[in-house]
């Protein structure tokens, strides 16, 4: 086992371990008297136990799927009343195409980055759109959540911050602006029904988010702070055509994703970024087309 596999939490043994029917007891979907009648019926018909109480009318189909997701660690899609963005779809459509794309990118990134402790930390650095390179990065941080991996994703566009409306969150949370001017610590956000993801949004919007970012001691210590509690850390950045803001991040982080734009994005345009981070010393780990 390798490194990385060891550090990687399992999915909840006691969960995994725990049959359903006291897991649906520990929920209020049945009660206690009723698990003898289902172990009866599953006894008599043959069937599994959820099977055996969803014939008896005993509990719902979502109810056995609920359990179900838990014990093997399975992230379910959110109800149609979600706040989260519907635009991230590794979470609202899980068995699309877009989601399989996400689950390959994450799987190249395990076997040829993510496989040493040392090394938690990426930056996805685009030339685009900053919605694309944003739903980009917040749907493979949930990529990886679903998996059981501690995911932190933070936002490191402080001009046009994008996290917070996809995920919904408090427009007046201290973020990482607040963290790298010295106002507050960094508290990450849970985000509700992705139990293995975190998210740091931009925070107070700034008029010197170059300065910030450039502030390399301290932005430093601040991901290396941050790396030691997650196993995965994806940062999100601002697009490069106007500012300089990306390099200053991926330099940080030491290790970036370039993103283009199928179609869209000049050869060109990769070359010479690929350059520019290649001479601050940033891995860069390859290109990944986005839709």
């Amino acid at each position: 086992m390798n490194d990385f596999a060891q550090a990687i939490p399992a999915p909840s043994v006691s969960a995994s371990l725990q049959k359903m029917g006291p897991m649906l007891v520990a929920s209020g979907k049945l009660a206690t008297k009723d698990l003898a009648e289902i172990l009866a019926a599953q006894k008599t018909y043959g069937l599994r136990f959820g099977d055996a109480a969803l014939k008896l009318g005993l509990v719902s189909a979502e109810d056995v799927q609920a359990i179900l997701a838990e014990q093997f660690a399975y992230t379910t899609p959110p109800g149609k009343h979600s706040l989260l963005d519907k635009r991230l779809v590794a979470l609202f459509q899980p068995d699309g195409a877009q989601a399989e794309a996400l689950r390959s990118l994450r799987s190249e990134l395990l076997l040829r980055y993510f496989n040493n402790q040392q090394q938690t930390t990426l930056a996805l650095v685009g030339c685009d759109e900053a919605e694309t390179i944003a739903l980009t990065s917040a749907n493979l941080a949930i990529s990886f959540a679903q998996m059981g991996i501690n995911t932190l994703l933070v936002d490191c566009n402080l001009r046009q911050p994008q996290l917070q409306a996809l995920f919904h969150l408090d427009p007046m949370a201290p973020g990482l602006s607040d963290s790298l001017a010295g106002r507050s610590a960094l508290v990450p956000s849970a985000i509700e029904g992705i139990r293995a993801l975190q998210v740091i949004g931009a925070g107070t919007p700034v008029p010197n988010p170059q300065e910030l970012l450039a502030s390399k001691p301290h932005f430093q210590t601040q991901l290396s702070s941050l790396s030691q509690g997650f196993d995965v850390v994806i940062l999100n950045t601002s697009p490069l055509t106007n500012n300089r803001d990306a390099q200053l991040v991926a330099a940080q982080a030491g290790a970036a994703l370039l993103l283009a734009q199928a179609n869209q994005t000049k050869t060109r345009t990769l070359s010479d970024i690929s350059i520019r981070l290649q001479e601050l010393g940033v891995r860069l780990l390859g290109v990944s087309l986005t839709s």
